[in-house]
């Protein structure tokens, strides 16, 4: 019986500020965090914002907030859904107005 290796998944993320799921870093973000201080400027704490895959809210955050998060990354919700709901909420709105 043979014991399969379970490689344990990390990547680097911050922690939504609104919802607190973990938002993985684009690669892009992942490589100005490397760069040597001297290159990022005096403050050496870089801010870039990030939309959250959870709750679609984009905050500001600092390098800072980086932290290495266990499993793999949330899938992206399709947009079109997103714009759906969003699409009801505003109808369900306007119903409760005219009623209202």
């Amino acid at each position: 019986m043979m014991v399969q290796e379970f490689k344990e998944q990390r990547y680097r993320g911050v922690l939504c500020s609104c919802c607190r799921q973990p938002i993985p870093l684009p690669a892009i973000i992942a490589r100005m965090e490397v760069a040597p201080v001297e290159e990022q400027g005096e403050a050496g704490d870089r801010v870039f914002s990030l939309r959250c895959r959870a709750c679609e809210k984009e905050m500001p955050y600092r390098a800072s907030e980086i932290v290495e998060i266990e499993g793999a990354p949330r899938a992206r919700g399709s947009r079109r859904a997103y714009d759906h709901a969003k699409l009801l909420r505003q109808q369900h709105k306007m119903a409760q107005a005219a009623n209202g």
